[in-house]
């Protein structure tokens, strides 16, 4: 996230000293963010058979076009541009059937770009299959943002990953 900012702020300030005699520097700038945004160190690319992650927020169709692998970070997290879904993870449970009750002891993370820290997380996941090393599981929850106490609903989660 801090590695967006200053990004962000870079961009910013190129922008700001931009003039007619430097219409490329804005265009590398921009390239830059694009190239961070699709190239997150350790994240790999979705795709139809491999990570992927889909969910609807509040309503809104959200595809993830990267996914951290779990083992590398601890949880189930897509990212969509500056955005995510972080989800717990736990091999051991991890079994098809399981059903994890997301709550003040499992939570799900939410970043939707607007500033908001969301708090009080309700929901679940369901793992609905487990072949060799994939997992895929439907996942859907409720959460507040803190600073404006409006409710975001995600639903309809779907995720696939690899574990080692």
């Amino acid at each position: 996230m801090k590695q967006y900012l200053l990004v962000y702020a870079i961009l910013l300030t190129l922008i700001s000293c931009s003039n007619a005699d430097q219409p490329s520097t804005l265009s590398d700038a921009k390239k830059l963010v694009d190239n961070i945004k699709q190239n997150r160190p350790g994240t790999v690319s979705t795709s139809a058979t491999g990570y992927t992650m889909t969910a609807n927020i509040d309503g809104k169709e959200w595809i993830a076009e990267s996914m951290m692998p779990p083992d590398i970070a601890g949880r189930v997290i897509g990212y969509f541009q500056d955005n995510y879904i972080g989800l717990p993870f736990s091999k051991n449970r991890f079994k098809t059937g399981k059903k994890i009750i997301l709550g003040p002891d499992e939570g799900a993370d939410l970043f939707i770009g607007n500033g908001c820290l969301f708090k009080d997380t309700k929901g679940e996941i369901e793992i609905i299959n487990v072949v060799d090393k994939i997992v895929e599981g439907h996942f859907n929850f409720t959460t507040t943002c803190t600073s404006t106490n409006k409710n975001v609903e995600v639903s309809n989660g779907y995720f696939r990953i690899l574990v080692q």
